[in-house]
């Protein structure tokens, strides 16, 4: 009998995928960072959610309002890795039953100051009784057919781009107080279209992996181009994760004029790559020299 710890976090998805129901109205299920659904006009429907477990994404005692930031936070990242605008969300909560109102009205506090920044209307949920604290947060967004990005799409020549400095979001802090990029995103998608992106969530290796998977495609990135918060090497910022920041490619001429366009409305984008053919692989250049595999994989859990 396989375990889950064999079968892996991403190996289970893979084997849940054949229970999926894709109806006509259906553009995308299972392996994006959101759902996409056909409705009349010209915009489509993103569908995601996330669930954070106390002892796995938080612990009790770390303040509740961060906690509850993250919960909804989270969730608009992934809407803004696929091009869009967050809308509505449902909140289920599963809490002890001996636990404190006040850290419950804290922890609903921090997601509904994400929701006010982010236009966000939270609609509805459940709560349950549970012996650890679960927050999951399902969301709903929109975005234009013409610019919805999904991981899909990268190419043989197109650079690859971070935007924001990686790594040490855990010990940091950071993890509960990350700025969703949705207007980087949009910002992205208006003027430059990239040919895929996602959100680096699971790490920099872990993630861009999924982009080459999902593209058929390799890539060559490079040690010293990997930006890095104080006190993270390059190569530990390839997996820490937590960073919420934007992964995305981009056709070179494309990328040249983002360069060109840095910092003209606050945002700055990274190039740490390129996409190479599938067959070279997934490599990075070290600093002192040399081309290796990039083996890590960056978070999972199972």
């Amino acid at each position: 009998m396989t375990k889950l710890s064999h079968l892996g976090e991403f190996g289970l998805i893979e084997s849940l995928k054949k229970f999926q129901n894709l109806l006509p109205r259906v553009v995308k299920g299972i392996g994006d960072d959101a759902a996409v659904l056909k409705v009349k006009g010209g915009r489509q429907l993103l569908f995601t959610t996330d669930m954070m477990v106390e002892g796995v994404h938080f612990l009790r005692r770390m303040n509740a309002r961060a906690v509850g930031h993250k919960a909804l936070a989270c969730n608009v990242s992934d809407i803004a890795a696929m091009g869009g605008e967050p809308v509505f969300a449902v909140v289920s909560l599963g809490v002890p039953g001996n636990i404190r109102a006040r850290y419950v009205k804290d922890l609903y506090a921090g997601m509904w100051a994400v929701a006010r920044d982010f236009g966000v209307s939270i609609v509805g949920g459940d709560t349950v009784r549970c012996d650890k604290i679960i927050v999951n947060v399902a969301l709903l967004g929109e975005v234009e057919k013409t610019k919805l990005v999904r991981r899909q799409g990268a190419r043989t020549g197109d650079w690859i781009f971070v935007s924001g400095p990686l790594g040490g979001s855990l010990r940091s802090g950071r993890h509960l107080s990350f700025t969703p990029r949705v207007r980087e995103a949009r910002f992205l998608v208006k003027k430059f279209k990239p040919s895929a992106m996602m959100d680096l969530s699971d790490g920099l290796a872990g993630d861009l992996g999924h982009i080459l998977k999902a593209s058929c495609v390799g890539a060559l990135i490079e040690e010293k181009l990997i930006p890095c918060h104080r006190g993270v090497s390059p190569m530990r910022a390839l997996t820490d994760g937590e960073d919420f920041e934007l992964l995305l490619t981009m056709p070179s001429g494309r990328a040249r004029k983002l360069l060109e366009y840095q910092g003209s409305e606050g945002y700055r984008f990274y190039p740490v790559g390129v996409i190479r053919p599938r067959r070279e692989g997934f490599r990075i250049v070290r600093a002192k020299g040399g081309i290796e595999p990039v083996t890590a994989k960056g978070f999972r859990h199972f």
